[in-house]
């Protein structure tokens, strides 16, 4: 990856709950363009980590880079100001509103300009036609955007969910445990959905699962937690799930070692 872009620095980041050391000056990088998946077994930090990196809270110390720069994520609207967007296990979809109206959820646009605004008055057909357009482009299926998500099948759930994020922030997207819950077809579906915003759209991923499997087929690198500690970062060719699976579980040593 030393011929790519860095598009995010993780500094050894740490974070206290009281004397509870949630995260162990965790360092990595994240390249332009790639897949990491972000693996470890329950209580390893890594939902500690990704909402430091959507801005839901802060780190106790360390730093991020992002493109370069350092940046203070203080609330979830600076992460998304950078172009981070996390689509969360349960999606925080509004099943009431159909598949534009959720896209463009907290983002809509109003006709008639201000009047409109201060009238409520939204500009559904814009919506609904730049909706359509996005999730094309991004190879999502959907019978119409006017769809309500109430009738969704998981999988599609999933799609439009991220399909939202990737419209509205084209720098890095979170997703967490994004084939969770779903049958076979419909995990198919997602991965090749992932696998295409990365190779045709060039979107930077950082994805956290325990499907060991889905992990070994769409990761670029793999990043292994364990108690709050960072310890392996490996590339895909040079690694197998039964070695992951020892780095998790600690029945193999670390490779990064303690700072």
């Amino acid at each position: 990856m030393n011929n790519l872009e860095k598009l995010l620095t993780i500094d050894h980041i740490s974070k206290a709950y009281g004397a509870v050391q949630a995260l162990k000056s965790v360092s990595f990088d994240l390249f332009r363009g790639e897949i990491v998946a972000l693996v470890g077994d329950n209580g390893a930090g890594k939902s500690t980590l990704v909402k430091i990196l959507s801005g839901l809270i802060q780190p106790t110390s360390g730093n991020l880079i992002f493109k370069g720069r350092p940046v203070h994520f203080r609330t979830p609207a600076d992460a998304l100001a950078y172009g981070i967007e996390t689509v969360y296990q349960h999606l925080a979809l509004v099943e009431q509103l159909d598949v534009a109206d959720n896209v463009y959820l907290g983002r809509e646009t109003y006709r008639w300009g201000a009047v409109g605004r201060w009238l409520g008055v939204l500009d559904r057909r814009h919506m609904r036609e730049q909706t359509a357009t996005a999730l094309s482009q991004l190879h999502i299926k959907i019978p119409a955007p006017t769809l309500p998500v109430s009738s969704m099948s998981g999988g599609q759930r999933q799609a439009v969910a991220i399909g939202r994020a990737v419209t509205w922030g084209r720098e890095l997207l979170i997703l967490d445990e994004p084939t969770a819950a779903l049958g076979v077809e419909e995990t198919e579906q997602v991965l090749q959905m992932i696998e295409k915003l990365r190779d045709q759209q060039g979107i930077s991923m950082l994805i956290i699962s325990h499907n060991m499997q889905d992990v070994y087929r769409i990761a670029d690198r793999i990043v292994v937690l364990r108690q709050g500690r960072h310890v392996a970062t490996i590339n895909k060719p040079d690694t197998s799930p039964q070695e992951i699976v020892a780095y998790i579980t600690g029945a193999k040593e670390a490779q990064v070692a303690p700072v």
